[in-house]
């Protein structure tokens, strides 16, 4: 088949008209693994009056709820918005606060870890300018349930896989992938604790996660159990942890 040939210049040409055609495509997320937008209000001023109220951890699969008080937000939106690490601020609800300025609202976290909830007035003029005042952060914990087995007293003076002495002292949980030094958080029965990944394990009963002596009894741990775990390092969290 003949080829007719098109001067580079003019395909370059065109190519730019038809870019300029299309129409922009939205950056909200669809679902799929497309990038979320920023939410309104990323570079919000911060307003001491303004009270944000969420229990400070929660487990995954559980609803959330959240609360507060905008004492200049009567009859306007606010926008809830949550990160994860240094992420942006993406929004998780929306809700209008009474005559009074409160308000109240549920999220159900999509993963385990550390977030960050804050609240900001989106209403008006502030919504299309993203300049409406913010909440103080509250950092919540989220933990999924693990299976946790605890280990000590035949390998104290003995180094972990991680290159550290094991003694009755020492708090720190195994884990078979997290890098050595990750800090976890860790909950059970009312009890919580962060400790650093200092070894590798366990290897059987099906467990995900080897408290050391010291940690189990700062939990009240005695047996195989429950827990609650959240590797606060999201750069290192394996996928499905």
């Amino acid at each position: 088949m003949l080829r007719t040939p098109i001067p580079i210049r003019g395909l370059v040409v065109a190519l730019f008209g038809v870019a300029l055609a299309l129409p922009p495509v939205a950056l909200a997320d669809n679902g799929n693994g497309g990038a979320s937008a920023p939410a309104p209000g990323a570079s919000a001023p911060f307003d001491p009056s303004f009270a944000l109220n969420a229990r400070s951890g929660v487990f995954l699969g559980k609803v959330l709820r959240i609360a507060g008080t905008a004492t200049n937000a009567a009859g306007k939106t606010i926008q809830v918005q949550a990160r994860k690490g240094a992420g942006a601020w993406l929004a998780i609800a929306s809700v209008p606060a009474d005559a009074s300025g409160n308000f109240a609202t549920s999220w159900r976290p999509p993963d385990a870890g550390e977030y960050q909830l804050r609240g900001v007035v989106t209403a008006g003029a502030a919504q299309a300018s993203g300049a409406g005042s913010a909440s103080a952060a509250r950092t919540v914990t989220v933990y999924k349930v693990a299976k946790a087995t605890w280990y000590g007293p035949c390998f104290y003076g003995k180094k972990t896989a991680c290159g550290i002495r094991l003694t009755r002292s020492l708090v720190g949980v195994a884990n078979r992938r997290l890098p050595c030094g990750t800090q976890v958080a860790i909950s059970y029965r009312n009890h919580t604790l962060t400790a650093p990944v200092v070894d590798r394990g366990p290897f059987a009963h099906g467990a995900s996660w080897d408290l050391t002596a010291a940690a189990a009894k700062q939990l009240g741990m005695t047996v195989t159990s429950r827990i609650g775990a959240a590797p606060l390092d999201i750069s290192v969290q394996p996928p499905g942890l």
